[in-house]
């Protein structure tokens, strides 16, 4: 067996880890680990759940350790000094997975944790490396659902890859290919399906529930629209390596 694959075998020591970033969300941290933990214990495997606290200001780190001393052997957190943004936090999450199967999801309440089971099922059906919700019926302001909608213009009209979400957050991956997922630099997290996809992993998605922010704000600024296009560009460039 090879030092790679001793390293894989080592990590599996559940069979899912679920990725959650946060960033000043309180509010909604109680009800969303607790339909986490009714999903995955219905699921009737070992799992995990990795908090990421993003440099948060409010208590959702407080908040985090007391969920973390209730269920020492479930809940993890990777606790960032400062705010370094989703994609650095997503990096830092996966990084800490010991699962054979990764799942993210944002901590808002807006991606539905009883979607995982069909993130699941559809990997197994066409046994996809990536698994991602597409959010068909988007819950969102005018401005966050026109900047994935662009987004997901780019993708069809430049690439390959004809996925109707590139940047929902709702998304599972295997083992074999989390080390090769493009974080690198603040935003690439919009294209880890389409980052993958030039790597030639094979991507799959699932039409996911999408609901209503009901707790804290948005941080979309108008500004990221033209982050987004070269940002967009910068991954064809690099053919999702870097």
């Amino acid at each position: 067996m090879s030092d790679k694959q001793t390293q894989s075998k080592e990590a599996e020591i559940c069979q899912y880890s679920i990725v959650v970033p946060v960033y000043n969300e309180d509010d909604s941290l109680g009800p969303l680990l607790a339909e986490i933990l009714q999903v995955m214990t219905g699921l009737d495997k070992s799992f995990e759940v990795i908090f990421v606290n993003d440099g948060s200001t409010d208590d959702s780190l407080p908040t985090m350790k007391v969920f973390q001393q209730r269920s020492p052997d479930i809940i993890k957190i990777v606790d960032l000094p400062e705010r370094g943004g989703q994609t650095n936090a997503l990096r830092k999450g996966l990084d800490a997975t010991r699962g054979a199967i990764a799942i993210t999801l944002d901590a808002d309440l807006q991606n539905d944790p009883a979607d995982i089971p069909k993130l699941l099922k559809k990997m197994e059906e066409g046994d996809y490396d990536c698994v991602c919700g597409w959010r068909k019926n988007r819950q969102d302001t005018a401005l966050k659902a026109g900047l994935s909608k662009f987004g997901n213009i780019l993708q069809r009209m430049f690439s390959d890859l004809k996925i109707h979400d590139v940047s929902c957050t709702l998304r599972a991956y295997r083992r074999r290919c989390i080390a090769d997922v493009p974080l690198h630099w603040e935003g690439q997290h919009r294209f880890i399906p389409l980052g993958l996809s030039l790597q030639g992993y094979k991507i799959g998605e699932v039409v996911s529930n999408h609901r209503y922010r009901q707790y804290g704000q948005s941080k979309y600024t108008h500004g990221r629209i033209f982050r987004v296009m070269t940002d967009f560009f910068k991954v064809l460039e690099t053919k999702g390596k870097a």
